[in-house]
């Protein structure tokens, strides 16, 4: 998951690939992890964002695609949350 994390497009193809079924991966995630596997694919992209974003010549917009998002709002919304500030402000306020 860790090296192809931009291109699960459906959770249920990890479990698959891992000889599980959805709901005994999804449980087994969790509990290892203690977050969702949507959270940890969501984290790992925002996180990747954030780093990405350090680039001032790289659009926010650009980057959101990069990052598999859906759109721009859902982006943003998500870093937000996530960070406590706009991705454009992020990128303002990087060195």
């Amino acid at each position: 998951m860790d090296d192809n994390f931009l291109m699960i497009n459906d959770i249920s193809e990890v479990a698959v690939a891992s000889n599980l079924s959805e709901f005994h991966f999804f449980r087994s995630f969790k509990q290892a992890f203690g977050i969702t596997t949507y959270q940890y694919i969501l984290n790992k992209k925002l996180e990747l964002a954030r780093r990405m974003l350090q680039d001032k010549d790289t659009s926010v917009t650009t980057i959101a695609s990069i990052c598999n998002f859906p759109d721009l709002f859902t982006f943003s919304k998500a870093f937000k949350r996530r960070f406590g500030t706009s991705p454009s402000q992020f990128q303002k306020d990087s060195i």
